[in-house]
């Protein structure tokens, strides 16, 4: 095998993400010659909103339903799916949007289609292209986390257009193996820290105690999002790695592209 084949030869990556897409990130490091140490460190679940019952009852009266996640898709047909018959009618009185493609691919799934998605995968990006676009809304439905900020629901109402935000998962700090991940930074075996969002990396720093915080300065940084790589450069440490598009398979690419890159000015 070459070097373009085996970008990540002998390079040991924390994945900080679990379930399907942790293991999928820890096939894709696998095979690009990478050793992937997979220790969770968010997880999701449903979220029952006191106004749940109002939302289910009032679907008919938006126009619009904006999904910034695709958790955000699969919670939302967990709980409409006991409500309605066949959850496709809903694609012909409403339209829906997305923020990114992997929540586009969520929605898809369902036989939907999604009828706006910004070039740029951010909520802010979101708003201001939503209407340089030309489109228009007379009443929003955000089915999102509880950690997901307002940033889009607030640009709708500043333009005086009424955003209802459906709380429907959870994010919450799963049991993980910190002895584990402790020991990982204490032997300095790690090469590559990946962080999917900023609660994985806040989670981290959980663990993360003092004399530990020497051995993880050593560290490559790698982050999904601007808010992620903003929320690790306050705490002091640098990105280094940080994606364009917001996807882990993105992720992946810029970290095949890091290592390959850095051994090419080698040869």
């Amino acid at each position: 095998m070459n070097l373009r084949q085996k970008p990540l030869k002998g390079q040991h990556v924390l994945i900080t993400r679990g379930g399907e897409q942790g293991a999928k990130f820890c096939m894709d490091v696998a095979s690009a010659g990478g050793i992937p140490h997979m220790i969770p460190l968010i997880d999701f679940r449903k979220f029952t909103d006191p106004n749940q019952t109002y939302y289910l009852h009032h679907l008919s009266e938006y126009d619009w339903i904006i999904f910034t996640s695709k958790n955000g898709v699969y919670y939302f047909f967990e709980q409409v799916k006991n409500h309605l018959d066949d959850i496709r009618i809903l694609g012909q009185s409403i339209q829906f949007a997305v923020v990114g493609e992997k929540t586009k691919e969520a929605l898809d799934r369902y036989h939907i289609d999604s009828c706006f998605m910004p070039h740029i995968f951010t909520a802010e990006d979101f708003v201001q292209e939503f209407f340089q676009t030309g489109y228009s809304a007379k009443k929003v439905l955000i089915p999102k986390g509880n950690l997901a900020k307002q940033t889009i629901a607030e640009g709708f109402r500043s333009r005086g257009i009424p955003a209802d935000e459906w709380i429907i998962y959870e994010t919450f700090y799963p049991a993980v193996q910190s002895d584990q991940l402790q020991k990982l930074l204490k032997e300095d075996i790690l090469d590559v820290a990946t962080f999917t969002s900023p609660s994985t990396f806040n989670h981290f720093m959980k663990i993360v105690k003092p004399p530990l915080t020497q051995h993880i300065r050593r560290l490559t940084f790698a982050a999904i999002g601007t808010v992620t790589k903003r929320v690790i450069e306050n705490e002091g440490y640098h990105v280094q790695i940080c994606p364009k598009k917001f996807t882990m398979d993105d992720l992946f690419q810029e970290i095949s592209d890091y290592y390959q890159e850095g051994e090419e000015r080698w040869i």
